[in-house]
């Protein structure tokens, strides 16, 4: 190989993973798309909520109605560049050490870091839109009528529902015949009925840290869960007042061109893992050691606000 860079890489992976998948939770409730450099997306900022009206055919003198109706305006999404920090190993360590991984497991890292910032921005974006239904628990109810009553609040609009659970209402599912075992009239079996619904489940876990660049080396990051443990998301992903799923999450794809700037030679790539060469410079200072650090370009949209439901916090009836 000519690039060195692309020789490092033998040790952490290729520097451009050209087939990278996305994370099993966003295929669940998104429609997912690449954009080339530089191409614009746009997306309808209202819904058309006009009712479906249709008439008789008048039989005397077959006259239709007429109504002036104007497009719907459009808005271009802003794209956001994620990074990760640059992890470089001194060149001198790697050679003392029979852990020439290092560098490896911390390229996994990236990649999985990246994998929870993007659900994370979506499903923050989904609890903070005011315009999504919020289902509280009222007195006298448990988990099984607050999804029941979630479900029944977007049955008018799809169906095909994805429940996205925090780890406590994971749980509380999992555990709920046995639970409730001393007070049940009839057996309710929680995780079947949920299947005969049309209802799957999924699990939210885990935590990502993210800050601000210019404060990386403080590391004044902060840790946060990609979904608050006592709530839920219940998605209806078969619209029937809008097509595909209600979100839409797209990627910008990274030429080939800039791709050979970055160190590799690829097609269609949408996330670049880049490995640094030596020498890696480190405020101001050129240090012997190399590193890697990871970058993308995403933008997200809610499409239809009205298939999905959101819960306030169930830690009352967990």
């Amino acid at each position: 190989m000519d690039d060195i860079r692309l020789e490092i890489s033998k040790l952490i992976g290729e520097p451009i993973n050209p087939q990278l998948p996305r994370p099993v939770e966003i295929d669940a409730i998104a429609d997912v798309d690449t954009a080339n450099p530089g191409e614009k997306v746009f997306y309808f900022a209202s819904q058309d909520t006009d009712p479906d009206e249709i008439y008789y055919v008048n039989t005397t003198n077959g006259k239709i109605v007429e109504v002036k109706r104007d497009p719907l305006a459009d808005t271009a999404l802003t794209f956001q560049g994620l990074n990760s920090r640059e992890e470089y190993v001194l060149i001198d360590s790697v050679l003392n050490s029979p852990d020439v991984d290092v560098l490896g497991r911390k390229k996994e890292a990236i990649t999985r870091g990246m994998d929870k910032l993007e659900i994370k921005l979506i499903l923050d974006a989904i609890i903070a839109l005011g315009g999504v239904v919020t289902i509280t628990p009222t007195s006298g109810e448990d988990l099984y009528d607050v999804i029941v009553r979630a479900k029944h609040a977007l049955e008018d609009y799809g169906d095909g529902y994805v429940l996205l659970a925090g780890s406590s209402v994971k749980e509380a599912i999992d555990t709920y015949d046995k639970d409730k075992a001393g007070t049940f009239n009839y057996n309710v079996d929680l995780v079947g009925r949920l299947a005969k619904m049309g209802i799957k489940i999924v699990k939210i876990f885990g935590q990502v840290k993210t800050g601000d660049a210019a404060a990386n080396e403080a590391d004044t990051g902060t840790v946060s869960a990609l979904l608050d443990a006592n709530k839920l998301i219940l998605v209806a992903v078969n619209s029937r007042i809008a097509k595909g799923k209600p979100l839409h999450f797209v990627r910008r794809r990274i030429s080939p061109e800039i791709a050979k700037l970055m160190g590799a030679e690829v097609d269609g790539a949408q996330r670049a893992l880049v490995v640094a060469n030596t020498p890696v410079n480190l405020a101001g200072a050129n240090t012997l050691g190399y590193g890697v650090y990871g970058y993308e370009s995403i933008i997200w949209a809610i499409k239809n606000v009205k298939a999905m439901v959101k819960s306030a916090d169930l830690s009352s009836i967990l």
